[in-house]
């Protein structure tokens, strides 16, 4: 790793530590998991230690595994760690991690560091991130940044960035438990870190400044459900319009126990009404389900083993293809999987068979947000405003077998 620095006007405070690690403890003396989050940041970095800062490299440059500090790959950088009170723009050039500090600084290398403190944190594009961070220059990617953070800590910035400070406090708990167990159910999603900090794993924008979601994970810390002694897969979304879904008629697989569908009270929820009706065409939706060539569209409604329409198949003279609703709501855009089709424009409900002409469209009209399968987050705030506790929220949403452990007896 090379390491250059240039001085500007007085001498940089360079802080010599001989790094030592241990895993986060609980409150309860267990030890907590240790998770790798990919973050998704703007190309250009803005990085602040909230503490004093040791570097360390590691001289393979592929990311195959999960680059964990614990790890003996990881070999301090003897002479010299980050002044912490220096802000650092951190940029890939020609396969190049560039450090560059606001006083003139400037470490560069081909291979990947870690940022390692005390337990202080960073602060990165104005939010603070907990944890160590790691810098991965990836020929094909550009810059990766992982965090490496305690279960916890990392809970608590989910919850920040997937719930409203304004929910009651029972509903914040419930998240927190749903976020819990979903995280310890999806350890090892990706191969060389544990979850993305997007939609497709968890949104996570680092620790949030309102007390109450701190005040939520603590009160339920290292609580998961599980189901016959696994923690479950406590998928959650905003909103379903009125009621949940049965997983299998979301996404493929066989039915779960504790994702059945049940009655939803978002009815006064921000995202209970969609804020506008979709228009597609037949010849846009066409081509969305690479179906080119078509003069006129097909169009069935697909039921559910109970008769509701969980999908749609589309088809004309050259083959077709059918699409659950969560799988149509990811094609067009849609704001949630609970939606009805109208021709348009006569606007008569698809409830059979049709075939629609060339020129003609199709009107999408629903409620809710999100895929509706297990918890809805304003569903929970409208039973904790009512009273629930945030177990009984829990019970409602993944039904009344599921039960609580500790993630350290989760955890297997």
């Amino acid at each position: 790793m090379e390491m250059n620095r240039r001085f500007q006007g007085w001498i940089i405070l360079l802080i010599f530590l001989l790094a030592t690690y241990s895993p986060p403890v609980s409150a309860e003396g267990q030890i907590e998991p240790v998770l790798l989050i990919r973050l998704t940041l703007k190309p250009q970095v803005t990085l602040r230690g909230l503490g004093p800062i040791t570097l360390f490299y590691r001289s393979e440059k592929d990311l195959a595994e999960k680059p964990h500090f614990s790890s003996a790959s990881w070999q301090k950088v003897e002479d010299a760690a980050i002044y912490h009170q220096l802000s650092w723009q951190v940029t890939m050039v020609d396969g190049q991690l560039i450090l560059h500090s606001e006083q003139g600084d400037l470490i560069t290398g081909d291979l990947p560091i870690l940022l390692h403190n005390s337990g202080s944190g960073f602060e990165l594009n104005g939010a603070d991130y907990p944890g160590n961070l790691i810098l991965w220059p990836d020929a094909d990617e550009g810059l990766i940044i992982l965090n490496e953070v305690g279960l916890e800590d990392y809970v608590c910035g989910v919850l920040g960035s997937e719930a409203y400070a304004s929910w009651p406090l029972e509903a914040l708990k419930a998240n927190a438990v749903a976020i819990r167990s979903y995280t310890i159910h999806s350890l090892g999603k990706h191969d060389a870190f544990d979850l993305c900090a997007e939609n497709h794993c968890q949104v996570y924008r680092g620790l949030p400044q309102a007390a109450v979601f701190r005040a939520a994970v603590t009160a339920t810390a290292g609580e998961v459900l599980t189901w016959r002694g696994t923690p479950i897969n406590a998928v959650y979304h905003s909103s379903s319009g009125g009621r949940t879904r049965n997983n299998e008629d979301v996404w493929s697989g066989l039915p779960l126990p504790y994702l059945r569908s049940v009655e939803d009270f978002d009815h006064d929820g921000r995202n209970y009404q969609w804020p506008n009706a979709y228009l597609c065409s037949v010849e846009e939706l066409a081509h969305g389900l690479i179906l080119p060539g078509e003069q006129a569209l097909q169009v069935t409604p697909i039921p559910s083993v109970n008769g509701e329409r969980v999908g749609f198949w589309f088809g004309g003279t050259s083959g077709g293809r059918g699409l659950k609703n969560e799988e149509l709501r990811r094609l067009l855009g849609l704001p949630s999987a609970n939606f009805r089709v109208f021709c348009y424009p006569e606007q008569t409900e698809i409830t059979q068979p049709i075939v629609l002409p060339p020129g003609a469209s199709l009107l999408f009209v629903g409620t809710g947000s999100g895929h509706g399968v297990g918890l809805s987050q304003w569903g929970a705030a409208a039973l904790a405003a009512r009273g629930y506790t945030y177990q009984q929220i829990l019970r409602h949403y993944y039904g009344t077998e599921v039960d609580w452990e500790n993630y350290a007896t989760a955890v297997r």
